[in-house]
């Protein structure tokens, strides 16, 4: 059975940009998810605000040496 595609998802808070954000989390992608196009939004706990909020989708930063 051949394996599926992952693609590495950087998460952040939903009522922030990515310039601004204070925490993250990174995820996978499943192959279907990639397939239909569709956002990863995510329940998680922030612990710089200390409650839980949606987490959605963004570019992962730039690689830098």
């Amino acid at each position: 059975m051949a394996k599926g595609r992952k693609l590495i998802v950087y998460l952040i808070p939903e009522c922030e940009n990515r310039s601004s954000h204070t925490h993250h989390y990174t995820t996978y992608k499943t192959s279907t998810m990639i397939r239909d196009h569709k956002k990863i939004r995510v329940k998680k706990f922030n612990p710089v605000k200390n409650k839980h909020e949606w987490f959605v989708e963004a570019k992962l930063p730039k690689h830098t040496k």
